[in-house]
């Protein structure tokens, strides 16, 4: 039998994201995307060298439309597609280490697609995406939030909603339709780890007139995911630590990534969890409790340092940890009052 030392709350998180509760697991209805496909475009490349880079876009306003700046990377002209029509890009602006380029196409007039508020986000929300599937026919799959990485004033959405490089620069969208990240990279490593820039950063920056400039190659910047392990942020480094078991070092790289941001909760909570695999239990409830201090309705934190204590033998701290994620997330809690009498009950054979 494994050690009850050896459970992860950040594995188990996942997995319960199948029992969220029903005012996040709202069923998405195809319907409601019918109008908001129009706004969805299939963004084509000339690159500069000889043929074609096939990506997808979303308009955000009259005649703009944003994509992922690795699909139009190499490009010498631009066109989209919508409504039936090719349209020609005649100007562009770029912030290519955020991987967002805007494109202006003056005779597209498609409806601009709504904005989500950014900070109504929440774990286990169901979501669709957007995009052009294989750069072909639009496509829409369904699934939930992950995680939500703080990045650069925005949170960066890891769903499990899966998409192929012609989708990238497709639309991430809650519920009602709203667009709320753009779709953009996977981790090659991660099985179903799927990740949307923010709303905000779209929101943010979108282009004065004395901004846009003439379609032309990028080749100066990489985006902030596509550079080498030492430079990535740090909740990118996570997934191959994690997924080849190497916990020591993962508590060295939340050390690390403390120091660089030390008002970024999900370093104290990712140490949390490899501290629980270490079996260091009480060291866990202090990086927990520190998530906590940081981000008093952290759900997956709540539910670490329930199980952390748990294994200390601190039920009563345990039952106080849950009553509070039962505030938060009543199915969760319920998993995890499951998981702690398991636990509990390992340790006393």
């Amino acid at each position: 039998m494994a050690s009850p030392a050896r459970f992860s709350s950040r594995t188990i998180i996942l997995a319960a994201l199948l029992f969220v509760p029903c005012a996040l697991a709202q069923v998405l209805q195809p319907a409601t995307f019918v109008s908001v496909s129009s706004s969805v475009v299939r963004v084509e490349a000339e690159r500069q060298q000889g043929g074609l880079s096939v990506g997808s876009g979303v308009t955000v306003g009259p005649a703009i439309v944003v994509t992922n700046c690795h699909v139009i990377r190499d490009a010498a002209t631009i066109r989209i597609s919508g409504g039936g029509r090719l349209w020609e890009v005649t100007g562009e602006y770029a912030d290519a280490n955020h991987d967002l380029c805007f494109l202006r196409a003056p005779a597209w007039q498609g409806r601009p697609a709504v904005f989500g508020e950014p900070d109504a986000l929440q774990v286990g929300q169901t979501v669709a995406a957007l995009g052009f599937t294989g750069g072909t026919g639009r496509s829409l799959r369904f699934g939930r939030v992950r995680a939500l990485h703080v990045l650069d004033g925005g949170r960066v959405i890891e769903t499990d909603t899966a998409f192929t490089s012609g989708a990238s620069g497709g639309g991430l969208f809650d519920a009602s339709g709203a667009l709320i990240g753009l779709l953009t990279f996977r981790l090659r490593s991660a099985d179903g780890n799927y990740y949307s820039l923010p709303v905000r950063w779209v929101r943010d920056r979108l282009p004065a007139d004395d901004q846009w400039t003439e379609v032309r190659p990028l080749h100066d910047v990489l985006p902030f995911w596509q550079r080498d392990v030492a430079t990535l942020p740090y909740f990118m480094r996570v997934a191959p630590l994690h997924a080849q078991g190497r916990w020591t070092e993962l508590v060295e790289l939340t050390e690390r990534w403390s120091t660089a941001d030390p008002r970024d909760a999900e370093a104290f909570c990712v140490r949390g969890d490899a501290l629980q695999q270490l079996d260091r239990q009480q060291a866990a409830v202090g990086a927990f409790t520190e998530a906590l201090r940081l981000a008093p309705n952290d759900s997956s934190s709540w539910y670490g340092l329930a199980l952390a204590y748990a294994a200390i033998g601190d039920l009563a701290a345990s039952r106080n940890a849950e009553s509070r994620l039962a505030e938060l997330d009543g199915g969760l809690a319920a998993r995890l009052h499951d998981e702690v009498a398991r636990l509990v009950g390992s340790t006393q054979r």
